[in-house]
């Protein structure tokens, strides 16, 4: 109750109250005297002007009011000229609060949407991290594993290989035996030249099969084609140049019971290819004192290999070579080499015609 009377306007109450009776006595007192006068105003009858100025006075009374009001209140103002516009200005603002809250559902259904993505996307990361941790583990796994089965293999193909060599007791393509037959030889004389290689023939198959084994092989069978043998006879009687024969074998042939070693003939023309004491090869050795003289005649004999094979120098098929330096020929050249000080010309000349099939024997030289 104290606070109803403490939030009351009492000045504008009093004002209100005062200054409506003031103007209604005010407004009476003229009614009265203009009508005791007889004053006609607009041509009306005294009663209907004392009438009149009474409606007048009474409406002065509301403009009162309402004036003391406006000015003694913000809100009575408000309400007489700004209600139109409070109310646009509310139904603006409702507007604006309904597209507010419009846009926040919205943008709660977004945010919405965006969290599962991200919790999506966040498991899917998670799953790729797993993945990729799992190919990591499969990657080690299996480079082990490959690791593991090089070694392996390599195990594998060093005991085949150990096997092999021990099993194979005559390899393919190996060079049995070789001889050459002049134009002017008889066909007698050139079947025995058939027969004495394959003789020799017979005791190659023998001494490297023994060496292989590492026993004394007393016989092994050694088969020609007498097809082959025929024709190569008939071709070497009617040539009209110098001829080679090889006897080479046919196969890898295997340690056996039945082993038998099959033997191919070839045959084809035989000329000169270096004669006897022409140089084979040459190359200059500048002694630096760093070079060491067994490792340069190795190259040299290397070098001088593909240089006789390529002027046309058959070489053994099975080993590529085309001949043998005799072990003390060798170290005597290395010792001949390693006392010389001075730069030398190395020089291969041929110790005796050296043909199409070979052999290529040699003697070295060395030229300050």
């Amino acid at each position: 109750m104290m606070r109803f009377f403490s939030d009351t306007n009492w000045l504008l109450i009093l004002s209100l109250i005062f200054g409506s009776a003031g103007l209604s006595v005010l407004g009476d007192s003229l009614g009265s005297k203009y009508g005791k006068k007889r004053i006609s105003l607009f041509g009306l009858r005294p009663k209907h002007t004392s009438r009149l100025i009474t409606a007048f006075t009474g409406g002065l009374i509301a403009v009162g009011i309402l004036a003391v009001m406006s000015v003694l209140s913000q809100d009575v103002r408000t309400a007489l000229f700004g209600m139109k516009m409070l109310k646009q200005q509310m139904y603006d603002l409702q507007f604006q609060l309904t597209r507010s809250e419009e846009n926040a559902q919205q943008a709660r259904v977004s945010l919405a949407e965006a969290s599962a993505s991200l919790d999506l996307t966040s498991f899917e990361l998670d799953s790729m991290k797993n993945d990729q941790l799992i190919l990591e583990l499969q990657r080690d796994e299996l480079q082990a594993t490959l690791r593991l089965m090089r070694e392996e293999s390599l195990q594998l193909k060093e005991e085949i290989r150990a096997l092999r060599s021990e099993a194979i007791a005559l390899s393919a393509n190996v060079l049995l035996g070789q001889r050459a037959f002049e134009p002017d030889m008889t066909r007698e004389e050139i079947i025995a030249g058939i027969n004495t290689l394959k003789q020799q023939v017979r005791l190659n198959v023998l001494s490297r099969i023994s060496n292989q084994s590492f026993t004394r092989m007393r016989d092994v069978p050694v088969d020609f084609d007498p097809e082959v043998e025929a024709a190569l006879i008939d071709e070497l009687a009617s040539a009209d140049m110098r001829h080679y024969v090889r006897a080479l074998s046919g196969e890898n042939y295997v340690f056996g019971d039945n082993m038998r070693i099959m033997v191919r003939l070839e045959t084809g023309t035989s000329i000169i290819i270096y004669p006897d004491g022409s140089p084979v090869y040459r190359k200059f050795f500048a002694n630096d004192g760093n070079a060491k003289p067994e490792e340069t005649l190795h190259v040299f004999l290397r070098e001088l290999r593909e240089k006789v094979i390529n002027d046309g120098v058959l070489p053994e098929p099975s080993t590529n070579n085309v001949g043998t330096l005799d072990g003390e020929a060798f170290f005597s050249a290395v010792e001949t080499l390693a006392g010389i000080g001075s730069s030398v010309i190395i020089s291969a000349l041929a110790s005796g015609d050296i043909y199409t099939e070979g052999p290529v024997v040699i003697d070295i030289i060395f030229e300050e």
